[in-house]
């Protein structure tokens, strides 16, 4: 009896965040895209669909973790391109570092930019809006530092590591997402760390008083952030075959609205990663459906935007009749 409550009530708990939001909102666009386009449900363009929401959704991994412990970074763009553009310019003609120690700089990379972030929020006392668009700002000018170079990826393993296709149909850089949203979710569900993650979004003050070393695992969650731009960093350079110092540019935004459509609060304390992967596969069917339909950017901005709202609108109308029932 014990156990069929508490999946009743794991069950109204599922129902009470956006997931079947999300999912219904899915259902009805692949209905009106393959209704509008003939090559919407072609084979080719769900291979490209899964492939192409790799970088984001690699950003998104990292982000979920800092958000869910309330805080938040707008420099993983800027830090994705850091990770690859020095990574294409160690695997230039001339220098070729070996490929396990670029694969090593670029995570170093990532998780001392984290590491600075976390340190600046926790240690100097600085919003992280205001720490991270300051670091946004700053390694963005660092990665055009090697504008000139334009260097290009010839490195053979570095270019099949976001291109290859398992059974010649299944994106690898998909299975890359699952592995990272399974692993996450594992950790948030079962450590300690997860488990003091979300007291500390839930309540800072509260975590503090119970003796949670709160700056400790903010500072932590921050480097996860960064090494997740580090691999979204060599994606980038594997798939489109060189580095640029605008790789990432805007990527900040993208991927906080599949964050928050997924179920993420921005005050931190709740969120989970089957709502994130939702999310992410519903902002890039949204932007391949309206391309062939030939829908002007700005139109697709704005679609992106009210989807936001009207999801997170349903979402706080049920949690408000939710407590008006109890």
């Amino acid at each position: 009896m014990e156990k069929a409550v508490k999946k009743y009530s794991g069950f109204l708990s599922f129902l009470r965040t956006p997931t079947p939001t999300l999912i219904g909102i899915y259902i009805v666009m692949m209905l009106l895209f393959s209704l509008t386009s003939d090559k919407f449900l072609t084979i080719q363009n769900i291979k490209g669909i899964y492939n192409n929401f790799a970088v984001f959704g690699i950003l998104a991994a990292g982000v979920t973790v800092v958000m869910i412990g309330g805080g938040f970074d707008l420099a993983i763009g800027s830090t994705a391109g850091l990770a690859g553009i020095v990574s294409s310019v160690l695997l230039m003609k001339g220098i070729e570092v070996a490929t396990p120690w670029v694969f090593l700089i670029a995570i170093a990379i990532g998780c001392t930019v984290g590491l600075i972030n976390g340190l600046i929020i926790t240690k100097v006392g600085i919003n992280p809006i205001i720490t991270t668009l300051g670091t946004l700002a700053i390694f963005r000018g660092v990665c055009y530092f090697w504008a000139d170079l334009n260097p290009r990826v010839y490195n053979v393993f570095v270019q099949n590591f976001g291109r290859i296709y398992l059974g010649n149909v299944f994106p690898i850089t998909t299975l890359y997402i699952i592995i990272a949203f399974v692993a996450l979710t594992l950790i948030l569900k079962f450590t300690r760390f997860g488990r003091d993650l979300f007291t500390i979004g839930g309540n800072e003050t509260l975590a503090r008083l119970a003796g949670i070393p709160v700056d400790r695992i903010k500072i932590l969650s921050y480097v996860i952030s960064g090494f997740f731009c580090s691999v979204a960093g060599l994606l980038l350079i594997s798939q489109l075959g060189s580095g640029r110092p605008e790789y990432g540019t805007g990527a900040e935004l993208e991927v906080l609205t599949i964050v928050v459509l997924g179920g993420v609060v921005v005050g931190g304390g709740r969120g989970n990663y089957l709502g994130v992967f939702i999310a992410l596969i519903i902002i890039q069917t949204i932007t391949n459906g309206m391309v062939l339909l030939n829908v002007p950017v700005f139109l697709r901005m704005v679609v992106k935007g009210a989807l936001l709202v009207l999801v997170i609108a349903i979402d706080a109308f049920r949690n408000k009749r939710h407590l008006q029932l109890y």
